[in-house]
C-alpha cells in the first residue's frame, strides 16, 4: 500500500514538473549570489584587518559578512542536517522518503514539512518569492531544486543556505544569529549551541519551552545542559561585536558604496591606547570641568592616519560630535606658522630680538592690548624664545612686521577650513582667534615635519597618492621645528619641568584659547605627528586648565607609546639655528630664564644630593659678559646653563652684565 502511495506521488511529481517546467524562473549562479550578498553591518578594519567598528548599513535586516563553509563550526552543519535534511548528501534535490512521510502525517492530521535544503535554498536565492506559492509553486520548487543540484555543488548549496537562512527576529544567516544569541562567531559554536540554532531555523519565533523540547529531541543525552543554553540564548537579541573603537572615523569614511568591510590605515593597538588614555585624562580633570577631547595621529612619510579618537566616550557631553573635525579656537598653536612666514621672508631670524612689553595696537575695530597668560612681560627676548615660550606681544609685533596678509595666506594654503577674511581677525590672528579643527591643525604641523610640504591625510588603504604642495621653504619649516624642540627655549614660559620635558627629539607647541575653553598640544618627531585637543563641546570654560597641564600630558603619553613601539625612530635632524639680524632699535639686556622668581624647589630624599642640580639659564646679548651672583657671592663657571647644587633655605640670585646687576630673583629650597 505504501509503495503504491509513493509511486503515485512520484508519478504526480514528474507529471507536474514536466507540465510547469517552462514556467520555472532562471536560477542565478553561486558566484552571482555570493557577489550580490550585502550584509546589514559593515566592519571597519584596522591596517592589519582587525575589526575597529561595526556600522549598521540598513534597518531592514541584520546580517554579517558572508562566511565560507570551512569557517563555521564543525558541529553546526551536522546539527542543521540532522534537523532539516538528514538525507541531504544522498538525494538529488528532492527527498521522496520525506515527501512520503509528510503526506502520511498530513493524512493523519499532523503537519510536517518535507522541504530539503536545496528546495529551501531555491526560495532564498530567488528575488520573486510569489512564484513558489500554492501547489504549482511547490512543483516549481521541486523542479528548481533538481536544477540547482545539477548546477551547484553540495558545498555551495550548504554555504549559501548558512548565509541566507532567516532566523529569530530580523536576523539573516547563521553568523548573525550566532553573534546575537551566543555572542561569538559561527566558528566557535559548540554542539549544544549549534543544536539550538538548528532548531530555531524551523520555528524562529518559538517560545522557550518548544525550543528546548525540540532541542532535547535532537540531542536527548544533553537535555539537561540544553536547558540553560536555550534560556540564556533566547534572552539575547542584539548583535554585539567587540568593535566599538572608531565610531567617528567610521561615520566619516562610510560612502554610498555598500561593502562588507573597509580597511583603514589605523593602528588598532594605538587607537585603543589613545582612546583609553583620553578617557583617563578627562576623568582626571573632570573636577576642573573637563568633559571632552580628541586625538589625531598621522604617519609623516605616508600621510596615513594611525589614530582617530573623536571623543572621550562615556565622559563626553556630546559623544556623537567628532572632535577631530569640530571647530574650536586655536590659541597659541598658530604661532609657529606666523614665525615660519616671517623667517621665510627674511623679516627676522630666530636670533633676532623682540621686545615683550605692554603695547596698544590700534586697528579698524578698536584698540588691542595683548598680554601673556601670566600677565607678565619679559622685556627683550630672542624670537626663538618668544615662539617656544609662547609670548603674545612679540607674536603681535611679528604680525605687524609682516604688514600684509601673508600669514593668513599661508593658513589658506594649508587648507584651514572655514577661514574668514583677514580683516575679520586683525592682529588677533597672531594669537589664534581663528576657529580651526584638530585635523587641520595637525596637518599643518605635519607640513612642518615634512619640510614645508603640505598634503591631506590617508584614512583607508589603497587610496590614491595625495598631492603635496610646498607651503613653506624647507629652511623656514626646519628652523621652526628646531625652535620647537628645544626645552630650554620653553623654560621662560613653562619652566624646565613641564610635562613636555619628558619627550626628547620632538617639536611641540601647546595652546589655550580665551577663557580656557580649549587646550591644544600638537607636535611631531621624525616619524609621527600627534595632535590633542581637550575642552568641552558645549563651549564651557575649563577651570584652571592650560595646554601644558590639560592636553600636553596626553600628548606625551601617546608620543612615548609611539617611540616605545618604534625604537628606531630618530630625533629630528635639523640644522642648528644660526645668528641673525638684530631687530630692536635699542640694545637688549641680559635676562634670567630659569629659575623663576619666587620658585619653590624641594630636595628629593630618595636621590643622592650630589645628583640633584638646578640649572641657571640666561638670555645673553651677543658679545656681552655675564656672571651669576648667589647670596652676594659670584659664581665661577659657564654663565649660561650653570648647574647649581641646591641647599635648603632662601636664596638671592642676581645676573650681572658687564659687572652691573641687571636682574635679581629669590628662590626657596625645602
Amino acid at each position: 500500500m505504501i509503495k503504491k502511495i509513493a509511486l503515485s506521488i512520484s508519478l504526480f511529481t514528474v507529471a507536474g514538473i514536466v507540465f510547469i517546467a517552462s514556467d520555472h524562473p532562471v536560477l542565478p549562479s553561486f558566484e552571482r549570489v555570493r557577489a550580490d550578498f550585502k550584509p546589514s553591518d559593515i566592519l571597519v578594519l584596522d591596517q592589519g584587518g582587525r575589526a575597529l567598528q561595526q556600522v549598521r548599513g540598513t534597518d531592514k535586516y541584520r546580517s554579517l559578512p558572508w562566511v565560507e563553509l570551512q569557517q563555521v563550526s564543525k558541529a553546526l552543519v551536522p546539527a542543521i542536517l540532522k534537523s532539516e535534511d538528514k538525507n541531504f548528501l544522498a538525494h538529488g534535490g528532492v527527498d521522496y522518503r520525506a515527501l512520503l512521510a509528510s503526506a502520511w502525517q498530513s493524512f493523519k492530521g499532523h503537519k510536517r514539512g518535507a522541504s530539503t535544503l536545496s528546495m529551501q535554498t531555491v526560495k532564498l536565492i530567488s528575488p520573486d518569492k510569489k512564484v513558489w506559492a500554492g501547489a504549482t509553486g511547490k512543483l516549481r520548487q521541486l523542479h528548481a531544486a533538481y536544477a540547482l543540484e545539477s548546477e551547484w555543488s553540495k558545498e555551495q548549496i550548504l554555504e549559501a543556505y548558512l548565509n541566507l537562512v532567516p532566523l529569530k527576529g530580523e536576523l539573516i544567516g547563521l553568523s548573525a544569529a550566532s553573534f546575537a544569541l551566543f555572542d561569538k562567531p559561527a566558528q566557535g559554536l559548540n554542539l549544544l549551541e549549534a543544536t539550538v540554532l538548528a532548531v530555531l531555523i524551523r520555528s524562529p519565533n518559538a517560545h522557550e519551552k518548544m525550543v528546548l523540547q525540540r532541542s532535547c529531541q535532537q540531542e536527548s543525552e544533553f537535555c539537561e545542559q540544553l536547558s540553560s543554553v536555550v534560556a540564556k540564548s533566547l534572552k539575547r537579541s542584539a548583535i554585539r561585536l567587540a568593535a566599538e573603537s572608531a565610531y567617528h572615523l567610521s561615520k566619516r569614511i562610510m560612502s554610498g558604496s555598500f561593502k562588507e568591510s573597509i580597511q583603514t590605515t589605523i593602528d588598532g593597538d594605538l587607537q585603543k591606547y589613545a582612546q583609553e588614555r583620553l578617557q583617563a585624562q578627562v576623568a582626571l580633570l573632570k573636577n576642573q570641568n573637563v568633559h571632552d577631547g580628541a586625538i589625531f595621529v598621522i604617519e609623516n612619510k605616508t600621510g596615513e592616519v594611525k589614530a582617530y579618537v573623536g571623543s572621550s566616550g562615556p565622559y563626553s557631553t556630546a559623544p556623537f560630535v567628532d572632535g577631530i573635525t569640530a571647530l574650536r579656537q586655536a590659541g597659541s598653536t598658530l604661532k609657529p606658522f606666523l614665525y615660519a612666514t616671517a623667517f621665510e621672508r627674511k623679516i627676522l631670524t630666530p636670533k633676532s630680538w623682540l621686545e615683550d612689553s605692554p603695547i596698544d595696537i590700534v586697528f579698524d575695530r578698536g584698540v588691542y592690548k595683548p598680554q601673556n597668560h601670566d600677565r607678565s612681560f619679559y622685556g627683550w627676548v630672542r624670537a626663538e624664545t618668544a615662539l617656544a615660550s609662547s609670548l603674545n606681544v612679540p607674536a603681535v609685533k611679528v604680525f605687524k612686521l609682516l604688514n600684509d596678509e601673508s600669514f593668513w595666506g599661508k593658513m589658506n594654503e594649508m587648507q584651514f577650513r572655514e577661514l574668514k577674511e583677514p580683516e575679520h581677525y586683525g592682529p588677533a590672528l597672531a594669537l589664534g582667534v581663528a576657529d580651526v579643527s584638530l585635523e587641520d591643525l595637525t596637518l599643518a604641523y605635519h607640513a612642518l615635519a615634512e619640510g614645508g610640504f603640505y598634503s591631506r591625510a590617508h584614512f583607508t588603504k589603497n587610496e590614491k597618492e595625495l598631492m603635496k604642495t610646498q607651503v613653506f621653504t624647507a629652511e623656514a619649516a626646519n628652523t621652526v621645528a628646531q625652535v620647537l624642540r628645544q626645552k630650554e627655549l620653553r623654560s621662560l614660559g613653562f619652566g624646565m619641568d613641564s610635562a613636555l620635558s619628558a619627550i626628547d627629539g620632538a617639536s611641540v607647541k601647546t595652546g589655550t584659547s580665551k577663557d580656557m575653553r580649549d587646550n591644544w598640544c600638537v607636535g611631531f618627531n621624525s616619524k609621527y605627528t600627534v595632535g590633542v585637543w581637550i575642552g568641552n563641546f558645549s563651549g564651557e570654560p575649563m577651570w584652571n586648565v592650560m595646554g601644558v597641564t590639560g592636553a600636553a600630558p596626553l600628548w606625551v603619553e601617546v608620543m612615548q607609546w609611539l617611540q616605545k613601539k618604534d625604537p628606531e625612530v630618530i630625533t629630528n635632524q635639523l640644522a642648528e639655528v644660526t645668528e641673525g639680524d638684530e631687530s630692536p632699535t635699542r640694545y637688549p639686556q641680559a635676562k634670567i630664564l630659569y629659575p623663576q622668581n619666587g620658585m619653590v624647589l624641594a630636595i628629593d630624599p630618595d636621590i643622592p644630593v650630589k645628583n640633584q642640580k638646578v640649572p641657571f639659564m640666561a638670555e645673553i646679548p651677543p658679545g656681552q659678559k655675564v656672571e651669576w651672583r648667589l647670596n652676594k657671592n659670584k659664581i665661577s663657571g659657564n654663565a649660561n646653563n650653570y648647574l647649581w647644587q641646591p641647599k635648603k633655605g632662601k636664596h638671592h640670585l642676581e645676573l650681572l652684565q658687564n659687572g652691573i646687576a641687571k636682574e635679581s630673583i629669590e628662590i626657596y629650597v625645602k
